[in-house]
């Protein structure tokens, strides 16, 4: 994407533009997790946003994607959920009921 003339300044950096905002619920927990993944301005890269993190009785902190740059939208979302999906059925093959508590929200979401 081009950035517009109107934002093209030296003092003005770090530009990107809001691609898609997904929302899903994971599993039985009923709070919905929000999704936003943004493109660099002059790249194909994209970061994203969550609105919640996922903590369950076998993890000591959240699970965090551990990359916030991605070739595509589908990698950055995969990359995400497949971890949530993941924490989330070790947590249950372990015995733990799922439970809202289970997610974090995220302190720079708005």
């Amino acid at each position: 994407m081009v950035t517009p003339a109107a934002i093209r300044h030296p003092l003005v950096h770090q530009q990107r533009y809001l691609v898609t905002e997904v929302s899903f619920q994971l599993g039985e927990i009923s709070i919905p997790i929000r999704i936003r993944c943004y493109q660099e301005a002059g790249s194909d890269r994209v970061s994203c946003e969550q609105s919640h993190y996922l903590q369950t009785p076998l993890q000591a902190e959240p699970s965090f994607e551990s990359s916030d740059d991605h070739p595509s939208v589908d990698e950055a979302l995969a990359a995400i959920t497949d971890e949530m999906v993941a924490q989330y059925q070790q947590a249950e093959q372990a015995g733990h009921s799922p439970d809202d508590g289970w997610l974090l929200p995220s302190r720079d979401f708005d």
